[in-house]
């Protein structure tokens, strides 16, 4: 006795065949979606952080062209002064005080297995 299939339950196998192919194209599409908003995101954070140095780079190219910054970096890279002016160069400079050592604490005393079993079978002794 072999049973065959009829059209509607022919049917419903191609209806549920269609249907899973498209869901999982949907959710295929649906992760390319979000990896493609979290790509657009990460460059345009990065393109933030490039137009932030642009500006930083493009205020010190105006600066750099001034005769105070060019005086400036003159005075102190290259300890010149201007006319009637007394330049004075330390000799010496003391050294930085160093760090304070480190404080270790002491190890702790080796106590020998026999009183950590007494303690495990008896409970902690009080001193």
């Amino acid at each position: 006795m072999l049973k065959t299939l009829g059209l509607p339950q022919f049917l419903i196998i191609i209806i549920v065949g269609v249907s899973l192919i498209l869901s999982w194209d949907f959710g295929r599409r649906i992760l390319e979606t979000v990896q493609l908003v979290q790509a657009v995101q990460a460059a345009n954070q990065q393109l933030a952080q490039e137009e932030e140095i642009n500006a930083q780079l493009k205020q010190l190219k105006k600066d750099v062209i001034t005769d105070d910054w060019v005086a400036k970096k003159a005075r102190v890279d290259l300890h010149y002064a201007k006319e009637n002016e007394t330049v004075f160069i330390p000799a010496a400079t003391p050294p930085a005080p160093g760090a304070p050592a480190p404080v270790v604490p002491a190890p702790p005393t080796a106590r020998p297995v026999w009183q950590d079993w007494l303690e495990a079978l008896f409970g902690p002794t009080t001193p």
